[in-house]
């Protein structure tokens, strides 16, 4: 059975935000902040000079790894708005970046270990910029899909181009998409 894709126009209904669920996030942060702890715990009092190398291993093992997703949970892309002049990304520690849609000047959706979309602009100074957001960011579809209809400018390569000409086509017969 197919699952039927809610895909709305942000135009004429700005501000638009789209964000990762705060449970999530928080659940995600104290879990990690949990395992951190616990291997601290097991390496300053569990540990003796006698113990086998792979329980003083693991430990570090487990510790990094976790040290490793927390720090991907804090400045990951938390929050995208929508508003009638830029586009505004949001993260929990990084500082928040606002894009002009009249700047942005490429959409590219490309595989490198995941799907991730990469948004290049010029700033305020004149530099170019490239941005990296998980194509895994929730309602990333529909997130696209208004990021070319604003930015009309923007260059995308045709995988890209291609999902957001069938979605325009779809759309201009009025059916739903699926």
């Amino acid at each position: 059975m197919q699952r039927e894709l809610n895909i709305q126009s942000v135009q004429g209904r700005m501000p638009v935000k789209y964000s990762i669920k705060t449970i999530n996030r928080i659940l995600g942060i104290i879990f990690q902040a949990f395992i951190i702890f616990c291997c601290l715990l097991v390496l300053f009092t569990s540990l003796k000079a006698k113990s086998s190398v792979w329980l003083k291993i693991i430990p570090l093992i487990v510790l990094f790894v976790a040290l490793d997703n927390l720090l991907r949970h804090l400045t990951s892309l938390n929050c995208v708005i929508f508003t009638p002049e830029y586009l505004w990304l949001k993260y929990l520690l990084l500082p928040s970046v606002q894009v002009p849609y009249d700047s942005i000047s490429k959409l590219e959706l490309r595989k490198e270990i995941t799907y991730n979309v990469f948004i290049t602009f010029t700033d305020n100074k004149g530099k170019t910029r490239v941005l990296k957001c998980p194509a895994s960011f929730p309602k990333m579809i529909e997130i696209l899909y208004n990021l070319a209809e604003l930015a009309p400018q923007a260059q995308m390569n045709d995988q890209l181009a291609n999902m957001v000409n069938v979605i325009r086509d779809i759309k201009s017969k009025g059916e739903k998409v699926e």
